[in-house]
């Protein structure tokens, strides 16, 4: 009995993999919100022409729609994995769960670059852009080792 229940628990998969699709769906509408709302106050408010306010906006949008696209990576990770195989390009396909880790740990470091690019535009403080810049590089440098000395074992 109980075999049969873990071996039918992929359902189980099932619904992180649901949810994590449906806020991927919804952090895209919501970059599109943003953008579009970035760009009406762009022609309407003079406040919001200002180049610094407009580019911190625009990185947030990328920022918004990349984590958009690392919660369908993962949707999809998690379903090729636990439930069934899909029909999706062989560079989203997932065969264990060093890949889907290692898809995760390269989608941080872009993000954690473009964070970083976002604070430096905004450039409000000079010691703690430094210090947040060696934090976002600490935390890259760790994963690029952790992946580095993982391929060669």
């Amino acid at each position: 009995m109980w075999k049969r229940i873990l071996e039918s628990g992929k359902a189980i998969a099932l619904l992180p993999s649901l949810s994590l699709f449906v806020g991927a769906v919804f952090l895209s509408f919501y970059g599109i919100y943003i953008l579009l709302e970035t760009l009406y106050k762009a022609f309407t408010d003079e406040a919001t022409r200002d180049s610094t306010i407009l580019a911190t906006k625009l990185i947030s949008v990328m920022d918004i729609h990349l984590l958009s696209v690392v919660l369908y990576i993962f949707a999809v990770g998690l379903y090729e994995l636990f439930v069934g195989k899909l029909q999706v390009p062989e560079w989203l396909k997932v065969g264990n769960i060093d890949q889907l880790k290692s898809k995760l740990a390269s989608v941080i470091v872009l993000i954690l670059a473009i964070t970083f690019t976002k604070k430096f535009v905004e450039w409000k403080n000079p010691l703690d852009t430094l210090l947040f810049g060696l934090a976002v590089s600490a935390v890259i440098a760790v994963l690029i080792f952790y992946y580095k000395v993982k391929a060669e074992h």
